[in-house]
């Protein structure tokens, strides 16, 4: 079987951010205006007050300083607490596709090829703006492509990887010669920003990685190995879907957003993401001290340090296992692509590294790249 690369990746994230400070500001001053209108029931006990966030706490339970988003003002409108991100005709371009385009680009002109070099466009991201067309197929004609496919998945935060290990086999089977993989995720329109442990933790922006076929030409990344896993889990959920409109009436109270049991999921994805990690090293011949750097899914920083401490063998420092999650927070399935594209020109030919992305499923994905 032929060799697969990674030959590029491209990002970009909104440039308007929101720090701890104003986050929280917002968020209490909501806090304390629902307390005030619904005091006689938090009184009698039928209503649970909300309590105040602060920067301490989010700092010290998610390691995040702050986040991009796509609309600030709606976020930060006290009524509304949510993107605005207005409707657009069917004739017109899908936010979504725009915003995967945007990374699209940036891996494609950074390796030098064109749309007429891919074979494919696989969207891997949390969720997709709609059932279909796929918003894959949206990008593959935005780019211009004339032939080939298209297709949309989802594996939550672990995404990116599930995707990449889909193209490998398709390149190194020769089904493909070239793959674009886009995770456009835009997680400030799924989030919760009124709910006190949840609403600090994402961010948005989107990837793009360009795998090929290794004979191609020279340099890039082998991707040697690939190990996916999942197992199921209640702890990170979003029910929003097709059938939300059959399953309540209009009176009924219901809420998609994302939804966590936060010390549950750490509880419980740390074994599993070391784990994938440790057995895919071990499964290609090699030992924790053969692996130079991990490139992690920046969920929460303790996770993070945790994941990579086991996985290495040794203490997760800024050059082992780096860390963007204080500028970006959790950017969903782009977060490991944009954190390897940040932290990986100083390596050198020969020296590998582990990718390892994990989230809502439970899914983990782990992949072993060696600079060539």
């Amino acid at each position: 079987m032929r060799d697969c690369v990674i030959r590029s990746v491209g990002w970009t994230a909104p440039e308007a951010s929101i720090s701890n400070e104003e986050l929280v500001k917002v968020f209490n001053t909501y806090a304390d205006r629902f307390n005030a209108e619904n005091a006689d029931a938090i009184a009698a006990g039928t209503l649970a007050e909300i309590p105040h966030s602060s920067e301490k706490f989010i700092e010290q339970a998610s390691g995040i300083l702050n986040r991009h988003v796509v609309d600030k003002a709606g976020l930060m409108d006290l009524d509304r607490m949510r993107p605005r991100i207005p409707h657009r005709e069917k004739e017109a371009l899908a936010y979504q596709a725009e915003f995967g385009l945007s990374a699209a680009k940036k891996a494609l002109d950074k390796a030098g090829r064109t749309a007429d070099d891919l074979d494919g466009v696989i969207v891997a991201s949390s969720a997709q703006q709609r059932n279909f067309p796929g918003v894959s197929v949206e990008i593959q004609n935005a780019l211009g492509m004339t032939r080939g496919w298209a297709f949309d998945m989802t594996m939550a935060c672990a995404s990116a990887i599930f995707a990449m290990q889909q193209a490998r086999e398709l390149i190194r089977t020769g089904q493909a010669d070239a793959i674009l993989i886009v995770c456009p995720e835009i997680m400030s329109a799924i989030n919760h920003y009124r709910r006190r442990e949840v609403h600090f933790i994402f961010g948005d922006a989107s990837a793009a990685i360009l795998l090929e076929a290794g004979d191609r030409e020279p340099g890039g990344w082998e991707l040697q190995g690939v190990r996916l896993e999942t197992k199921w889990s209640n702890a990170l959920r979003s029910d929003f879907g097709f059938m939300n409109h059959t399953e309540f009436e209009d009176d009924e109270p219901f809420e998609a957003f994302v939804d966590q049991d936060g010390h549950r999921v750490f509880r419980d994805v740390i074994p599993m993401a070391s784990g994938v990690s440790s057995k895919l090293i071990a499964d290609l011949g090699y030992q924790p001290h053969d692996i130079r750097r991990a490139w992690l899914h920046q969920a929460n920083i303790r996770i993070v340090q945790a994941v990579a401490k086991k996985a290495l063998d040794r203490e997760p420092t800024a050059d082992v296992a780096p860390i963007i999650l204080n500028e970006y927070g959790n950017t969903s399935s782009s977060s490991v692509l944009m954190t390897f594209d940040m932290h990986s020109s100083d390596m050198k030919p020969g020296e590998r590294g582990l990718m390892c992305a994990f989230g809502a499923g439970y899914g983990c994905g782990a992949a072993i790249i060696q600079k060539r």
